[in-house]
Parts: structure tokens; C-alpha cells; sequence
């Protein structure tokens, strides 16, 4: 019976210990008593002064605090929370006129980077003879690019607001690897093969005429390339004299000035052409409106009018025309894994679809991963209304880009990245590679910020022999590739911790879930164990007493000392130093 009995309090014992180390470890984790395995051991040493407090705790104070414990756990972090978070992105991110993120949307504190590569034309004399283009890559040209969006307007009536772009470009000599844009360079004279090649479409018999015009105003070039420094080719201009009196060169300059939104005017009758010069630091005429997300924060940037058309023309289908995405500067929070990016580009005069690729980190941040790419008209039937004609689709990874531009250029990605290979052969001097070369960004899904993002666009041309016009009749058929620009960004410190910091939040939350729950869980089992163990001590065992004689009661009675009894009846629980015994 006693042996039971010893048995059954060191079972109790141990029960008290591990009650207490459970509520120790929850309720006081702050401690240091999971750091080292002596504290452990210490722990699990004898009934110390904290053993004894948690054993006279009210059971069912403890309960109450348990109880309270799990509810705010289960109700607070794991129900309220997450939509409580989910509906404070939404109201954050919306373009309401004064917020935070209207102003960082409108007026982006940070520049861009701006890169401008240039393919040199190393064999410019054998190329007018028909040989083989051999370029050679320069660049980059780095620039601090501004956009701002001005002259906005908002529609309270279907929650959108409509504005204009103003880019400016500031060269950064710091960050272009030595360059200066002070480098000559052998170019593609734009201008005259634009002439060229628009003649050729519109109107081959006046051929003949563009000859004489182009010595009169370009003073007899011996080829279609010319030597110039990058800087004016890109933003100083290279010059047209449209002073010329010959019948020739004034009616070609007449047609020049009416689509002189490409020349920045020098003087009387003098003009200058430049790449970016016409558009810098200048308002573009095109407005654009996008809803502000305010009623339904899917709609957040989805633009809804450009130009002010509700569609696109220039295409030859619906599909084409129609805006699809954003205004590629806000996308809608909450990205899911395998939703795509899509945003209306107006360099190109379409939407661009990226696709989810895989999940990534970028300075400390759980990102993912898009790319994108322009698709393949000639086999996809989404995409045929792209095609030049309906007989005259280019193949993979190439874009039209005459009807948008007014010249006729044909978008790629950098050194023909994914395009067939016969355009590859058609010039030495390309060298795609992925890493480099293609259209990438990565979103923090919760609040779609985008952490990092390269959009890249190359610019080419497609020239033949024309033997009525003298420069070119002996080149090469092939697409010549002009250059390539990218638009990157990589989000400020200052920006991404504004980010961090809803993780953060995250992460406490997360922890509280778990320390509440675990804890609020221990204490309510360990106030059911007391209050059960407390039943247990108002048990009472009854000894069962033999009668004696007298003279053994005296003989007892002379053993023990004056004022000391002892009593039949004893406690359930057995003092530690009497179990001993």
C-alpha cells in the first residue's frame, strides 16, 4: 500500500515538473531556459521556489489566462488577422488623390536606370559593296531617367484619373564604364534609309527623285552610314539642311516637316535628328488614363483610354487593339503563384503579357519571378492581327513596330534573342544570352511592389539591294540590328524596407499565433491537471487501527515526547522526506 502510494506521488511529482516546464517554456520563454542543455538539466533537478508558485496558482485563474491565451491565437492571428492585413494593402496601394502612394506613383522620388547600347558598323565600306555586316557592341551609355506624370486629372464618376508623361534623361559618366558619348561610331543613317525604305512601299517611281534629294540635303553621302559621335546620335541630333532650293531636295523636306515631331528645328529650314533628343525633358502629347483602384483594387493601373481612344487602330483585330494590364507603373496587390503580369506598353502600342517563372529573393525579399517575351505571330492566332499584312507575319520574338513609330523598325529582344537563327547568320558581331538579354522583373506578390525589373527592347531594320538608289543597290539583305536600351530599376533601400516591414509584422504575428496557442494549450491542460490534483487531496485514507492492550498503549505513550499525537488519518500526499523512508 505504501509503496503504491510512493509510486503514485512521484508520478505527481514529475506531472508538477513538466506542467511547470511547459508553462515555464510558454509564458516565460524569454528566459534563457531552452539556451543550453545545463539550464535543461538544472530544470529537471528538484522542486524549486517557481515549482512551488505554479502549484499554488488558482487552477482556474490559469485556465482563464489559457483560455484567453488560445482564443487571441486561433481568433486574432490566425482568423482576424490575415484579411484584417489583406484589406489595409488594398486601401494603401489605391491612387486616391493625396495618399502616399499617389504621390509615389506620380512622382517617382528615384530615377530609373536607363541603358543605351550601340552597334558599331565595323565594315561600313564592304557592307555598300554587299559583304557581310560585322557590328560591334557599345555601351553602355548610362542614364538617370526621370518620369513623371503631370496635368492629372481625376473622374470620380468611374474611379479613374488621367494624366500626361514627362521623361528627362541625365547622363551618369559614373556609371558608364569610361564611356562619354564624345565615341564616333559608323551608324545607320536613319533618316535616309527611312526615306528608303517608305518611297520603296508607297511610291517606287520617285526613287529617282529621293537620289538627288538626298545629295542635295545630306551633301553627297558615299554610303547610308555615317560617322558621328554617340552623343549626337542619341540626343544632340545629326544635321538635315532643308535650306536646299533644287526641286528635288525641297519637296522631300516639305514631306520632313510634316511629321516633324521627330526633329528638333536648328534654324530656318535646319533641323537636327536624335534617338531620345526630341523627348527629353518633354511633355509626350498622348494622354493616358488608368482607373485608381479605388472601388475594386483589381482594377488598380488598368488603363482604360490612350490617346483619348478606349481602343487601339493601328491593328488589324480587336484582340490587338484592345488595353490589356496596367500602365506597367502599379499592379494590383495580392499576386497569386501563376497569375500573369500583363501591362499596355506605348513604346510598342501593345500589351505585354510576363509569365510566372519561379519563385526567388532579392534583398531579403520573397519575390517572384516573371519574364516575357513578343510572342509569335506567324503561328499563334492571338497574335495575328500583329502581322503586317495577313501574308506577311514575322516569325518568333519579332515586333512591327512601323505603325506605332512611323519608321520602319522591327522590335526584338537584345541581339535577336529567340528569334529564328537565319537572322543570326545574316550579321557577325550578336551574342544573345538570357541573363542579359531578356525581359525580367520580380514582384513581392502581397503588394505587387516590383523589387527589381530589366525592360529591354532592341531596335532593328530590315535592308536589301535597291538598285535604283545608288547607295544601296549592291547591300546585303539582312536584319540590321541599330540598338538596344533598358529600363531597370532596383528598388531603393529606403523603399524596400517599407516592404520588410509588413513582413515583419508578419513574423510577430506568427510567432504570437504559436507562443499563444502552445502556451494557452499547456496552461489549460496544467490547470485541468491541478484541479484534478486537488481532488485528490481532499481524498482522505482511513488506516485501518488494531485494538491494543493497556499496557501496550502505556508502553507507546512513554516512547513519544509531552504534546506530540498521532493521528490515524493522513493525507493523500506524502511529504517528500517521508517517502524517503
Amino acid at each position: 500500500m505504501r509503496l503504491q502510494k510512493t509510486a503514485r506521488d512521484l508520478a505527481v511529482r514529475v506531472f508538477h515538473r513538466t506542467v511547470h516546464l511547459t508553462l515555464h517554456s510558454s509564458l516565460l520563454g524569454v528566459r534563457s531556459f531552452f539556451t543550453t542543455g545545463e539550464n535543461f538539466r538544472k530544470a529537471l533537478r528538484g522542486p524549486t521556489e517557481r515549482y512551488k508558485r505554479i502549484m499554488n496558482l488558482k487552477p482556474k485563474k490559469m485556465g482563464i489566462i489559457g483560455g484567453s491565451m488560445l482564443a487571441f491565437g486561433i481568433v486574432f492571428c490566425s482568423i482576424f488577422f490575415p484579411p484584417f492585413l489583406r484589406s489595409q494593402v488594398k486601401k494603401q496601394v489605391r491612387l486616391k488623390d493625396g495618399s502616399e502612394m499617389r504621390d509615389l506613383w506620380s512622382n517617382f522620388p528615384f530615377p530609373l536606370d536607363f541603358k543605351v547600347y550601340l552597334f558599331n558598323v565595323t565594315n561600313p565600306v564592304e557592307i555598300t559593296a554587299g559583304e557581310k555586316p560585322i557590328v560591334k557592341e557599345v555601351g553602355p551609355f548610362f542614364y538617370d531617367e526621370y518620369k513623371q506624370k503631370v496635368d492629372l486629372v481625376d473622374r470620380e464618376e468611374d474611379d479613374s484619373v488621367e494624366y500626361n508623361i514627362k521623361t528627362t534623361w541625365y547622363y551618369n559618366p559614373s556609371r558608364s564604364n569610361g564611356l562619354t558619348g564624345e565615341e564616333e561610331i559608323y551608324f545607320p543613317h536613319i533618316v535616309i534609309l527611312t526615306m528608303v525604305k517608305t518611297t520603296l512601299k508607297e511610291q517606287p517611281g520617285a526613287l529617282g527623285i529621293l537620289n538627288k534629294a538626298v545629295d542635295s540635303i545630306f551633301k553627297k553621302p558615299s554610303t547610308v552610314f555615317i560617322r558621328a559621335k554617340v552623343k549626337e546620335i542619341l540626343f544632340e541630333g545629326l544635321p538635315i539642311d532643308c535650306t536646299v532650293k533644287d526641286f528635288a531636295g525641297t519637296a522631300v523636306c516639305t514631306v520632313l516637316k510634316e511629321n516633324d515631331d521627330s526633329f528638333v528645328p536648328d534654324g530656318e529650314g535646319r533641323y537636327l535628328f536624335s534617338i531620345f533628343g526630341k523627348q527629353n525633358g518633354t511633355i509626350a502629347p498622348q494622354r493616358i488614363r488608368v482607373l485608381r483602384g479605388i472601388k475594386n483594387y483589381k482594377d488598380l493601373g488598368r488603363v482604360i483610354e490612350f490617346d483619348g481612344k478606349p481602343a487601339l487602330t493601328i491593328w488589324a483585330g480587336d484582340k490587338c487593339n484592345t488595353f490589356n494590364g496596367t500602365d506597367s507603373t502599379i499592379f494590383p496587390p495580392l499576386i497569386q503563384e501563376g497569375d500573369d503580369i500583363v501591362s499596355f506598353s506605348p513604346d510598342v502600342c501593345r500589351s505585354l503579357a510576363a509569365q510566372f517563372a519561379h519563385k526567388n529573393k532579392v534583398k531579403g525579399v520573397n519575390t517572384y519571378h516573371y519574364t516575357a517575351n513578343f510572342g509569335d505571330m506567324s503561328t499563334n492566332p492571338d497574335e495575328k492581327c500583329f502581322c503586317p499584312a495577313p501574308d506577311e507575319c514575322l516569325t518568333k520574338n519579332l515586333m512591327d513596330l512601323s505603325k506605332c513609330l512611323g519608321a520602319p523598325l522591327i522590335g526584338s529582344l537584345p541581339h535577336l534573342l529567340w528569334t529564328e537563327e537565319k537572322y543570326h547568320k545574316m550579321v557577325d558581331g550578336l551574342h544573345p544570352n538570357e541573363e542579359e538579354h531578356i525581359i525580367d522583373m520580380d514582384f513581392e506578390p502581397l503588394t505587387a511592389t516590383p523589387i527589381i525589373a530589366h525592360k529591354r527592347l532592341q531596335f532593328n531594320m530590315f535592308v536589301q539591294k535597291v538598285e535604283k538608289f545608288k547607295l544601296m543597290k549592291n547591300l546585303p539583305e539582312c536584319l540590321f540590328p541599330l540598338f538596344w536600351v533598358e529600363e531597370g530599376i532596383l528598388l531603393e533601400d529606403q523603399l524596400v524596407n517599407k516592404v520588410k516591414m509588413v513582413f515583419k509584422t508578419i513574423t510577430v504575428v506568427g510567432f504570437l499565433k504559436w507562443l499563444t496557442i502552445v502556451g494557452g494549450t499547456c496552461s489549460c491542460i496544467a490547470s485541468g491537471a491541478l484541479i484534478f490534483l486537488n481532488k485528490e487531496k481532499g481524498k482522505m485514507d482511513v488506516t485501518k487501527v488494531t485494538p491494543q492492550s493497556q499496557s501496550a498503549k502505556d508502553d507507546d505513550q512513554k516512547k513519544w515526547p509531552n504534546q506530540i499525537t498521532i493521528s490515524t488519518i493522513q493525507s493523500a500526499a506524502v511529504p517528500p522526506n517521508l517517502d524517503a523512508n
